[in-house]
């Protein structure tokens, strides 16, 4: 039964800058937001208290929530912001370093509840975009087609290609709705922030158009370069043209920033890859933007070129750091840490280790110096370690110690409460790893330890409802293991799926996988509990479920439903169910040459085992004719597979050999019977039910000796085959009268 792990997020990259000024002033505040194509400013928050280093707290009491601190030097740190039951919307706002400046500090805040709604909801808005945009590709080419625009090959690539891109989609999305939802629509320009309301709405045509009335990016690029070169010519107005340079710069990267975001929401790579590219080429010292474009050459696939933009996003995180250290030395913790779990996500543990190591090297040091601002970034660092040895048994005990590290540093922050969600995804981790290592009782106090604080976090609010229900999964699974607490395991099942539906109910997409694979685990509990029907209403449920996702995602959801249709089509076979059977074996078959078309001979295999089956079927059915074609094109599909990799399904060929003698025995055709199982027998000898067809094709054909000499030599190992293959002929009425005699004879002799 499948079970599902949860980790943290990673740590994001900020670089900080500004300007000094006499004193300084901020607000903490809600996040300003688009309604109806307005601007809803944010709501300021009394009673909040900001920390800065080296100077008393600041408690904001203005209703607008605004605040103020005088300041003696130019740079200064806000350690943390804090109000209860609200958490900072951007997680490296505090601890950061700040510049001094006349413009006010903004400090967003939302509730945990907030947060996760906002970041819901523009993944359904992104995901909706997808799907529809998707469609409209699809209806595209498929009328490209019609016209025979295009040939029915380049069809199939572009249409393989397009849901290649679909498919990688998923961490873009939620890389984007968690963008989106942590924007401040206060602080951004109104070009800016129509761009952002058309993106995240779908609008991309329009969203294309407003970054388009600023002109060719590339010749504004241009200019900017001629800016630069002018600048290079005019030292005595460098100063002051440097910042309109910058100032363009960081515009022009905005600007680049917005047409990936739009070119890759619409489906378009190459073109999203392109201005990804131009903004990091901008300024090959900042490290956010190197980083962010490794991060999505590496979601397409491009290691050795997501790699050069790593080596110059942690280049200039190094320089940053050599040069301030007591500014940038957490920037470089965190770029350390955050492509390291880039790599994990590869499971390139050899790439990922020893930056890994060098980012907590560097958090246990900062920490040890100001341990409430950098123990919690310690422990993330920790936990997602264990992430990157998981999944191997051999480190199920550094696993362990590192979770438990992670947890004993959460569980002793002062506000414990705020990482709840956190410690109740390790206390599921720790649970899934006592149940690998046969840990069992130790794993059922952990998992109910986790599903009290997940119940704990829902009372107000249905954010965490999906870890609830992965939990419920988890421990449903231990006790079906133990085989005798089925009722336990069948109630938290369900429990578990009923949450499942209500969240696929309201987001689909994104969840009806969860309420397929619930609903498999419940179709083997009810099979083992002997509630057959209800097993299988549940399983056929499920493979509704991935009928419906296959139209949308066909290489991530078809050979799910491909082995799904074959699991229930041989439950069918074994209850003697020959018709629906027949009809789950021929959908199972269709899927899979579904997924040879998108994947060359990958599924080769596949399809002549659902051959073979089909044509058993079918023999059993007396359709001899349709028995007959699938037993030679599983034949021929082997022997193609034999010549590519030669001794590997040789014997699969012998197989073949064997299905189409016996086939032909059914059909009353023993030559060819005869022909088929002596070329199956010269490829592999070892097929001994080839034998009991031989035999019985000769006895059939009056050449009684050299069959006589074959029940002979295998009478003890073939006995009951021999026994069974007699029935069987009998009640086909197969056997000629002339040899009823002799098959007499030979059953008298092999029971004796």
């Amino acid at each position: 039964m499948k079970k599902r792990i949860l980790f943290l997020s990673a740590l994001l990259i900020a670089v900080t800058c500004g300007a000094m000024a006499q004193s300084q002033t901020g607000y903490v505040k809600t996040r300003g937001r688009i309604v109806n194509g307005k601007v809803v400013a944010g709501q300021g928050l009394t009673g909040a208290t900001v920390h800065v280093k080296g100077r008393a707290s600041v408690l904001v009491k203005n209703s607008n929530g605004s605040f103020s601190f005088p300041v003696t030097t130019k740079q200064f740190v806000i350690e943390s912001v804090n109000k209860k039951g609200y958490q900072l919307v951007d997680a490296d706002a505090a601890p950061k370093t700040y510049v001094h400046s006349p413009a006010p500090i903004y400090l967003v805040m939302e509730t945990p509840s907030q947060l996760m709604e906002d970041k819901l909801a523009a993944e359904r808005k992104l995901r909706r975009t997808l799907t529809k945009r998707l469609q409209q590709r699809e209806d595209e080419l498929a009328s490209l087609k019609e016209q025979n625009r295009i040939t029915q090959e380049q069809y199939n690539a572009t249409m393989q290609q397009l849901y290649d891109q679909q498919e990688s989609n998923e961490a873009l999305v939620r890389e984007m709705a968690d963008y989106y939802s942590r924007i401040d629509y206060d602080q951004i320009d109104e070009f800016n922030a129509r761009v952002s309301e058309f993106i995240l709405a779908g609008d991309l045509a329009k969203a294309d158009s407003l970054l388009r009335s600023k002109g060719d990016i590339d010749e504004r690029i241009r200019k900017l370069n001629e800016h630069h070169d002018a600048n290079v010519q005019a030292r005595e107005t460098l100063e002051k043209s440097e910042q309109a340079e910058q100032f363009s710069r960081e515009d022009l990267a905005q600007d680049c920033f917005s047409f990936f975001r739009r070119f890759a929401l619409d489906n378009e790579p190459d073109s999203a890859l392109c201005y990804i590219e131009k903004r990091a080429a901008l300024d090959s010292t900042n490290c956010q933007w190197q980083a962010d474009a490794g991060s999505y050459l590496q979601k397409r696939g491009m290691t050795r070129q997501a790699s050069q933009y790593y080596d110059m996003a942690l280049k200039a995180a190094r320089k940053m750091a050599a040069d301030h250290p007591e500014l940038y030395e957490p920037l470089l913790a965190k770029t350390l840490n955050n492509i390291a779990l880039l790599y994990t996500e590869t499971a390139d543990v050899a790439a990922a280790e020893p930056l890994f190591q060098e980012s907590l090297a560097l958090f246990k040091r900062l920490s040890s110096t100001d341990e409430s601002t950098y123990s919690p970034y310690v422990a993330s660092t920790l936990n997602n370690m264990a992430v990157l040895y998981s999944g191997n048994i051999d480190n199920a005990s550094r696993v362990e110690q590192l979770l438990q590290e992670t947890l004993n540093i959460y569980m002793s922050q002062d506000n414990v409460e705020t990482y709840s969600p956190v410690v109740a995804s390790i206390w599921n981790n720790l649970a899934l790893l006592y149940d690998e290592t046969g840990r069992y009782e130790d794993s059922e106090q952990t998992y109910l330890k986790a599903l009290d604080l997940y119940g704990k976090l829902d009372q107000n609010t249905h954010a965490y409802d999906a870890d609830y229900a992965a939990t419920l999964n988890n421990l449903s699974a231990l006790y079906f293991k133990d085989g005798t607490r089925l009722y336990d395991s069948h109630e938290l099942l369900v429990e578990a799926l009923d949450i499942y539906r209500r969240l696929a109910a309201d987001d689909a997409q994104h969840y009806s996988p969860l309420l397929a694979v619930a609903l498999n685990n419940l179709s083997v509990q009810e099979f083992a509990m002997n509630d057959k029907e209800q097993g299988e209403q549940a399983f056929m449920e499920s493979l509704d479920i991935y009928r419906a996702m296959v139209k949308d995602s066909p290489r991530s959801y078809l050979p799910i439903l491909a082995k799904g249709l074959y699991d229930q089509a041989i439950r069918y076979y074994q209850n003697d169910d020959m018709e629906k059977s027949e009809a789950l074996f021929q959908e199972s078959l269709d899927a899979y040459r579904t997924l040879g078309s998108l994947n060359g001979n990958t599924y080769l295999p596949e399809v002549a085992k659902l051959l073979r089956n089909l044509a058993t079927v079918c023999d059993k059915r007396q359709q001899w004719d349709k028995a007959g074609k699938m037993y030679e094109e599983e034949l021929s599909i082997n022997q193609t597979l034999a010549s590519s990799f030669p001794g590997e399904y040789t014997s699969h060929v012998a197989r073949a050999y064997g299905n189409l003698s016996n086939h032909a025995i059914l059909i009353k055709d023993f030559d060819k019977a005869i022909e088929y199982a002596r070329k199956g027998l010269a490829l592999d000898e070892s097929r001994l039910f080839i034998q009991a067809n031989l035999a019985a094709a000769l006895l059939f054909k009056g050449e009684q000796e050299p069959a006589m000499a074959i029940y002979r030599k295998y009478k003890k190992e073939l006995r009951d085959t021999f026994l069974d293959d007699f029935r069987q002929f009998e009640a086909l009425g197969i056997i000629p009268q002339e040899a009823q005699q002799a098959v007499k004879t030979i059953k008298q002799f092999i029971n004796q």
